[in-house]
């Protein structure tokens, strides 16, 4: 099986393809990938690939938006010691090392680089997917973070805040970064930040690390499922989310208790499940 990697800031997944005036067309959105992030590939017709993420999504790229890996190279980027991680909403990539300089490309978070050299007076020389060289802030990039931290309630604060970051943006079905995001790439990005991989969709799916919980033991960061809907719960019967309704547009905080001035009744009464990757012990 090949193996790719993402060269675009970021890349549209669509479900299937069809064909229109000869051409071949992306039909119904489904996810985003980012730069670095690996991925195999399973097939192709014309301008389009057929590949599986590492998360378990299948579906079709663009073939502008990847470049295939050597073995060699996939071990490079799969190495849990050598890409870096970007930590900021937004980050531009610069052609030397001065804010003055030219901006090659702008990254979200979430997206992967190998880094270049050491650090030096804050900046931190990287290799982008498609092999070109940049320097970006030392202060935006981070090692992969551990599958999971001794100190739990550390982790759950960490989620949290990643989750936070996207308050106020936009939704976009398929989304994953803060220019627009959905529900599940909420909480996918959030946990991902924090170097644990949930299921993609607003679903408890087995072989992956959420489990349902009781409702009686829901803590900071366990997740929230209503019907075709996920949310991070913050607390206090406070949540996070990021939802399609005109009523309350974009990434915003509801709540489930009805004296609330953002009490969501079609939300609350139809919340059927609460998730956790923790252990009920900690």
């Amino acid at each position: 099986m090949q193996q790719a990697i993402v060269t675009v800031p970021k890349a549209t997944l669509y479900k299937s393809i069809s064909v229109n005036n000869h051409c071949l067309l992306g039909q119904e959105v489904s996810d985003e990938l980012l730069s670095g992030w690996t991925l195999n590939v399973d097939g192709r017709q014309r301008n389009f690939l057929k590949i599986t993420t590492q998360y378990g999504y299948s579906g079709w790229l663009n073939c502008s938006d990847v470049q295939k890996l050597t073995p060699k190279e996939l071990s490079i980027w799969n190495d849990s010691r050598s890409p870096y991680r970007l930590t900021q909403r937004l980050t531009d990539v610069l052609a030397v090392p001065k804010v003055q300089a030219p901006v090659l490309t702008t990254l979200f978070m979430g997206s992967m680089v190998i880094p270049y050299g050491c650090p030096c007076d804050g900046w931190q020389g990287i290799k982008l997917a498609d092999g070109s060289l940049g320097y970006l802030p030392s202060i935006a990039v981070s090692a992969q973070p551990p599958e999971c931290l001794k100190d739990t309630d550390s982790l759950r604060s960490l989620v949290l805040n990643y989750a936070l970051s996207y308050l106020g943006t936009q939704y976009r079905w398929g989304g994953k970064t803060h220019e627009g995001i959905d529900c599940s790439g909420l909480a996918f990005m959030s946990y991902y930040m924090c170097g644990i991989t949930i299921y993609r969709d607003a679903a408890i799916q087995e072989g992956y690390p959420v489990q349902e919980i009781p409702f009686s033991q829901l803590k900071p960061a366990d997740l929230l499922y209503f019907p075709g809907h996920v949310a991070i719960y913050l607390g206090n019967s406070k949540y996070i989310h990021s939802t399609g309704n005109i009523k309350s547009y974009g990434c915003v905080i509801n709540s489930l208790d009805p004296a609330s001035s953002d009490y969501r009744a079609d939300l609350a009464e139809s919340l059927y499940a609460a998730g956790s990757v923790f252990s009920q012990a900690a």
